[in-house]
């Protein structure tokens, strides 16, 4: 997407960076919805063709009417009514689309105030990778987002998840452009190079408001001191943010540290290949780390999620009890740690434990209360007690925090939608959410409901060329504690013409 910074109604929409803020609260819009807005909104009045627009939003493809449709009315429905109470894009009846609104460009990157939280707002960017080693790129990832995951246990700290932060690693930094489209007072920034037994981390911390540097640091340690180090990095940084006795209290949790590096550097592979869905791989990285270190409890969590995602294929419940072997190893290791109770959570729910599995994501939740991945699992099991309405409730405000969430938030998002019966949002919802089997599975669903029969046919071809053996009764042992959520997946399923 590309352009510049403008404004429309109470909006401000950046297609250089993908960002779309009402009243600087960021809206969850999916890419191919911003990249149609941004196409209409570089030229308001006119009409864009459905053609133009769907070679906007999927260039060098082959896709049906259907899906511009679904990416329009989701756009509609996430702008809301115009000034005058009509629509944003009007229909213009067997032709295309026009953006109605008048579209101002914004010259200064200060845009308005951001309002005050309450608590002190902070971003921690990518570290930079500077071993020249591109296969390393995992390491500067990972150290970052366990430096955001100690700065989250501060209570008083308002901290901004990793996908919405990591989002500018290939830019070069421009702060104002990062104050706006987060709206975070500060930012912390660094790089990493790791020679041989020894890492080299440097850090700053810069008023984003201001652009002033408040404070930097180089660190040159034994690879073994890099938990050590990463604690301290967190504390001295709420320590110049919030105040020194903020930083020494207890109004944060503390998580146990690998006693072995190796184990940590493979900790940091498995959990890199599994935020991008690369379960093969990522599996065997967390059985090494937690052979290298049994006592770390988040390579057993992790490799009990792992786990869980290899019985959604092999749907084996000796795999499932692998995973419960993993979470209970990962609980009995730290009661304290959010992810360890998300991942039992997530076991639990996956053996129909579903009051046990509440007890344990509610105690994620109050340990890590801004954590989206533990909010998308929660709204996950929520799904399927069938409060679909809370659920969709947890996923909104976690994107309020976090408007660049995990691929996998999609689905959940789309089954609550599906559940609420709102299939032209759920398969809006589902289109960003990958091309796993049981997607399009849920897309075929959708579309039965809807009546678009030549669409579902097409969307179950599409889930048995990646899993032959699915069938209704396979994708029925959903773990639903509500039979009437339940038969509604089933119900569409077979419309959709799954084998029985």
């Amino acid at each position: 997407m590309q352009g510049t910074r403008i404004a429309f109604g109470p909006f401000i929409f950046d297609p250089d960076i993908g960002t779309l803020l009402k009243e600087e609260i960021p809206i969850a819009v999916g890419h191919r919805g911003l990249t149609l807005l941004a196409a209409l909104t570089a030229r308001p009045g006119d009409i864009l063709t459905k053609a133009e627009l769907m070679d906007a939003a999927w260039p060098g493809t082959a896709v049906e009417e259907g899906n511009l449709t679904v990416q329009i009315a989701t756009l509609r429905k996430a702008l809301g009514p115009a000034d005058n109470g009509g629509e944003w894009i009007a229909t213009v009846p067997r032709v295309g689309y026009r953006f109605t609104g008048t579209v101002e460009p914004v010259a200064s990157a200060s845009g308005k105030p951001i309002p005050p939280s309450g608590k002190p707002s902070i971003a921690v960017l990518p570290f930079a990778n500077l071993g020249g080693d591109q296969d390393q790129q995992y390491l500067g990832d990972g150290i970052t987002e366990d430096i955001i995951t100690e700065l989250a246990r501060f209570r008083s700290l308002l901290v901004i998840a990793r996908n919405s932060s990591f989002q500018f690693r290939h830019r070069a930094l421009d702060i104002a452009e990062v104050h706006r489209a987060l709206g975070v007072r500060y930012l912390v920034e660094g790089s990493i190079r790791k020679i041989g037994d020894r890492i080299r981390i440097t850090t700053q911390l810069i008023d984003a408001a201001t652009g002033t540097h408040l404070w930097a640091q180089r660190y040159d340690r034994a690879t073994d001191d890099i938990f050590a180090l990463q604690d301290e990095i967190a504390a001295l940084i709420a320590s110049i943010v919030e105040g020194q006795a903020e930083a020494d209290s207890t109004s944060r949790t503390r998580r146990k540290p690998p006693a072995d590096w190796d184990a940590y550097d493979y900790y940091l592979q498995g959990r890199s290949d599994f935020h991008r869905y690369e379960l093969d791989t990522s599996e065997p990285l967390f059985v090494r780390c937690v052979e290298l270190d049994s006592t770390f409890a988040q390579g057993h969590a992790f490799l009990a999620q792992a786990l869980v995602g290899r019985f959604w294929y092999d749907n084996d419940p000796r795999t499932l009890r692998k995973a419960w072997d993993s979470a209970r190893t990962a609980l009995d290791l730290d009661r304290s740690d959010g992810v360890c109770h998300q991942s039992m959570g997530l076991v639990l729910t996956h053996m129909r434990q579903h009051g046990d599995a509440g007890v344990h994501f509610e105690r994620a939740r109050s340990l890590n209360p801004l954590d989206v991945n533990i909010a998308g699992d929660y709204a996950s099991w929520l799904n399927y007690g069938g409060r679909a309405e809370t659920a969709l409730n947890v996923l909104e405000s976690a994107l309020l925090r976090d408007p660049f969430p995990p691929i996998w938030f999609w689905e959940v998002k789309g089954s609550s939608l599906f559940l609420l019966g709102r299939y032209s949002e759920a398969v809006g919802s589902y289109r960003e959410a990958g091309d796993q089997f049981f997607i399009h599975a849920f897309l075929a669903a959708s579309y039965a409901h809807l009546g678009e029969m030549e669409k579902a046919r097409a969307e179950v071809e599409e889930a048995l060329t990646r899993k032959p053996e699915v069938t209704v009764r396979m994708i029925s042992g959903l773990p639903f504690a509500d039979p009437a959520a339940l038969e509604l997946f089933t119900s569409g399923f077979r419309k959709a013409g799954f084998p029985a």
